[in-house]
């Protein structure tokens, strides 16, 4: 049975991305933070709100009934036309008119109330400009007005300090616009009216005369015989279906010349009616006005005329202002081409009647005067009494068009503020503060070059993870015993102790060429851990019965040495140094077993020498290697930081197996793909990694709820 070994090739270039497990576990890590930055959020957001001063909503329902529009069209039997949509924004757009506004505010007597106007007792003349415009705005800015869904009715809601001046302000808006809508239409209807009632005189007047001449060419007639009967009858109808057609332009002519009339003396556009053509596009225009008009009304209340946005808005405005002037010329044009055409119809009609009568010379006089009177005369009272129906109906007083508008509802006092909601605004403050907290997360987790978990390591290197050491803490009670305090002896049931006996199994799984495993352990920086797993391997070694020897080539500061209490050269044990400087030294005269671990040797340093890489260049260092090849089944050499100096790679060169060690939260990726960079030049060699003090919720360690304990009574504390 054959077992496969993990690859050693040199990594791919790293492609760092941030994975949403990163963010959580530094979210994790930084829980405190995140949850002190919410709760200080929550608590200025509440103590902010508790600040601000109580505002009350009083709304009023308006009701707009859904009915067609009384017209001309509709005496003719024309198509009905009912834009339903276009009538309630066509309230609401009046709602928030200055007329309306200017309404309120004198009937209410406004510009005097401190609540209304702080600014009392300045700008209250209501005959300045700049004044009126300010109360303006001040009044629209507190002034909502919206279509409730699926349904006819339109709230009016005002916003003020006080509950009670909310109330009369939305009743009185309310009251105005009824007054307001009922002036235009009145005073639209009246004009138009005049102008109608002396058309319907004049027609009146003509029916009189025609009954008149009619009745005398019949009592001259009597009951003589025109001796052409068929001829007559002939010249009849075709004269009568001329004079039906005649009825008809005429009625157009009357109501396109009236709308036309309506146009010319409506020069706001507040009551065109809605069949013109382009209203349409009016309404939108005014509508965006409107909105302008509103924005820029909040904007300048809130920061004031100075305002940079403002300059925008009012370029807007006025570019909405002359598009409107434009539109409504182009309306009024084409109702003067609707009155040109209809007069033009009705021209052609009395030319066809002339030549119908010219064609009948050969008639009697009598007579066929006597036909064309009466049918005139026919056609005349059909036509005054259509446009006199109309009339008396009301169609032409309502301003050609009939639309129900009634308070459905009046503002009561509101008893409860509808701002600020304190409990909302803190909520939000706290959701602010979370959302700012996973901010500052995001942008650890995207500026940081610490790696903080395995995952990251092997991202940043591309070799492989031999063993994951899990962060543990040894209890040493006495701290100046001469015993070994490492885990793998003191608490051999650890997970800390397993992590380097998975350890020992992968390096045992390394294919290799000679009996003797040589081994070198560095790391890319200090304090990572590096002679902490060279004693802990060398220990869980010699538990196997092999003789293991640990080389401490840290010429220039030899922890491994210090943590064996081999500090100081011993009379007659020259160390590495000695070793590698004198030729007649043997490596039987340098080596030191350690107490209490059979099978565990160690070559400490030594006198630390002037030039360490030049000693561990030499030959020397490869007969040193040789003969422990000869004479130990392990050999583990501690070597310097791979970074600082150049004693690691020069020292990798004589090694089978090249152990990095990484510690979580302090190795960095710039660090680690210098170290890859590094080691590429040995292509050869077999190069792995130990990653120390891992955090116990990246392991599987946790997963046994106590691994100690699974195994037997625990002998570390995690």
């Amino acid at each position: 049975m054959t077992v496969d070994s993990p690859d050693f090739s040199s990594g791919t270039i790293e492609n760092r991305t941030i994975m949403p497990s990163d963010i959580f576990r530094v979210i994790k890590k930084y829980v405190w933070l995140t949850a002190a930055l919410s709760l200080s959020t929550a608590i200025l957001a509440y103590l902010w709100a508790r600040q601000q001063p109580n505002i009350y909503d009083a709304t009023a329902m308006i009701e707009l009934g859904q009915h067609g529009v009384l017209n001309l069209s509709s005496a003719s039997g024309g198509v009905v036309s009912d834009d339903y949509e276009l009538k309630i924004t066509t309230l609401i757009l009046t709602i928030q008119s200055r007329d309306v506004a200017l309404n309120v505010i004198e009937r209410l007597n406004l510009e005097k109330n401190s609540l209304f106007n702080p600014s009392t007792p300045k700008f209250t003349n209501l005959n300045d400009p700049y004044a009126r415009n300010r109360l303006v705005k001040v009044f629209l800015g507190g002034l909502k007005v919206q279509r409730i869904p699926r349904s006819e009715l339109v709230s009016v809601t005002y916003q003020s300090l006080s509950p009670v001046l909310s109330a009369e302000i939305a009743n009185a808006t309310v009251s105005a616009y009824l007054e307001t809508n009922f002036q235009h239409r009145y005073q639209g209807s009246k004009e138009i009216t005049g102008w109608l009632t002396t058309e319907l005189d004049d027609l009146k007047a003509r029916v009189q005369r025609e009954q008149s001449d009619l009745l005398n060419l019949e009592a001259k007639l009597g009951l003589v015989s025109t001796g052409s009967q068929s001829e007559t009858s002939l010249y009849e109808r075709q004269l009568e279906e001329l004079l039906t057609e005649r009825i008809k332009a005429q009625t157009a002519k009357f109501e396109t010349e009236a709308q036309y009339q309506q146009m010319v003396q409506d020069d706001t556009g507040a009551s065109l009616p809605s069949s013109a053509p382009g209203s349409g596009a009016l309404t939108n225009l005014q509508a965006q006005l409107s909105q302008l008009e509103a924005q820029k009304s909040s904007l300048t209340g809130r920061y004031g005329p100075g305002y940079p946005p403002l300059q925008q808005i009012e370029s807007s405005e006025k570019t909405l202002r002359k598009a409107i002037v434009d539109q409504r010329q182009r309306m009024l044009d084409a109702a003067r081409e609707n009155l040109q055409a209809t007069q033009k119809t009705l021209t052609d009609i009395q030319s066809q009647m002339d030549q119908i009568k010219g064609e009948s010379k050969g008639m009697t006089p009598e007579a066929v005067r006597f036909y064309q009177l009466k049918t005139q005369y026919t056609t005349d009272q059909t036509l005054y009494n259509g446009l006199l129906s109309l009339l008396n109906a009301g169609g032409i007083e309502s301003g050609l068009k009939t639309q129900e508008v009634n308070r459905m509802s009046t503002a009561d006092f509101p008893t409860m503020p509808s701002s600020p909601r304190v409990f909302r605004i803190a909520l939000a403050g706290f959701c602010a503060g979370g959302l700012l907290a996973i901010v500052i997360v995001v942008s650890i987790v995207a500026v940081s070059d610490t790696v903080e978990t395995i995952e990251q390591i092997e991202e940043a290197l591309g070799w492989p993870v031999l063993a994951a050491v899990p962060f543990y803490k040894l209890d040493l009670t006495d701290q100046s015993s001469n015993e070994l305090h490492v885990v793998a002896q003191i608490a051999p049931r650890s997970p800390g102790a397993e992590a380097y006996r998975i350890l020992r199994t992968s390096i045992s799984l390394i294919p290799a060429k000679e009996a003797c495993r040589v081994i070198g352990i560095t790391s890319c920086g200090p304090g990572e851990g590096k002679s902490t797993t060279i004693i802990n391997l060398g220990v869980v070694f010699s538990q196997q019965n092999k003789r293991v020897l640990l080389i401490d080539a840290d010429l220039r500061k030899p922890n491994l040495s210090r943590w064996l209490n081999f500090k100081d050269a011993i009379p007659n044990t020259p160390g590495l140094s000695g070793y590698l400087s004198d030729r007649s030294t043997l490596p039987e005269e340098c080596i030191r077993s350690i107490e209490g671990l059979p099978g565990l040797n160690i070559l400490p340093v030594g006198q630390i020498p002037p030039f360490p890489s030049e000693l561990l260049g030499g030959r020397r260092f490869d007969e040193l290697i040789l003969w422990a090849r000869e004479n130990f089944d392990i050999l583990l050499i501690d070597t310097p930081p791979a970074l600082l100096v150049t004693d690691a790679l020069i020292i990798a060169q004589s090694l089978d197996v090249n152990l990095l060690v990484a510690r979580v939260g302090v190795a960095q990726r710039r660090a680690l793909r210098r170290v890859r960079h590094e080691f590429a030049r040995l292509p050869e060699r077999h190069v792995a990694v130990v990653v120390n003090a891992v955090p116990h919720s990246q392991t599987y360690y946790g997963g046994y709820g106590g691994y100690g304990s699974y195994y037997g009574p625990a002998d570390a504390k995690l």
